[in-house]
């Protein structure tokens, strides 16, 4: 038994010798990154946190018809400092409405822009810059909007963009272009979702040779 003891020990010792440095290395290395992960983590809600005190400072002006430079202000640090957190973009996205409201479209679709290229949750930067585009469309400025919407995304967001470019090559007198993009965009929707709308933007703009309009099984529940 005791020359049983001695050979696995021996073993364990020469394997030690071989070893021991790359396992403490890969020890240490472990740590490193868990430490590394959790002080990410704990910077990240610590972030949030911030983030919101801040927001709810500005929060009544943004609910507001207007906003006073302090809160402007407050507004560009969030996105400055605090742009991971959905605060930032919240905040830029409400201060968009307020422009648009005001009919200050350029300052409107400045905040947007920095949504869609900031934003933390992927769906709200989609929906920013389609937001963003119908502004360039509002402003008279089509072929910008439809560059905008060429943009890529998600197969999730093929109805909102699809439906969008239709609007705007339909106002452009382009009904071909836009029946294509408005079949796109019913086509693309979930099936949970009322498509009679869409199904009308089609028919509008259906060629004189096309079949009656698409109808679709949630039309009803519509």
């Amino acid at each position: 038994m005791a020359e049983f003891d001695n050979d696995e020990m021996s073993r364990l010792k020469r394997f030690w010798a071989g070893n021991g440095s790359a396992l403490v290395i890969g020890v240490v290395l472990g740590l490193v990154v868990i430490i590394g992960w959790q002080g990410w983590q704990w910077y990240q809600d610590r972030q949030a946190v911030k983030a919101a005190d801040i927001y709810q400072q500005i929060e009544p002006a943004l609910a507001g018809d207007s906003v006073d430079d302090k809160a402007l202000e407050t507004v560009e640090r969030l996105k400055n400092d605090y742009a991971d957190t959905p605060y930032a973009a919240d905040a830029a996205m409400r201060l968009a409405s307020q422009y648009v409201q005001q009919q200050d479209y350029d300052k409107a679709r400045e905040q947007l822009v920095w949504v869609s290229e900031n934003a933390a949750n992927e769906g709200v930067a989609h929906i920013a810059r389609v937001r963003a585009a119908r502004l360039l469309w509002t402003q008279d400025k089509p072929d910008e909007a439809l560059s905008l919407l060429d943009s890529e995304h998600p197969a999730a967001f093929d109805a909102l963009y699809a439906e969008t470019r239709g609007d705007i090559l339909a106002a452009q007198g382009d009904r071909e272009g836009a029946y294509k993009a408005y079949q796109i965009a019913l086509e693309s929707l979930p099936p949970d979702i009322a498509t009679r709308a869409l199904e009308t933007k089609i028919a509008d703009n259906a060629p004189a040779d096309a079949a009656d309009a698409p109808t679709d099984s949630n039309s009803a529940s519509s």
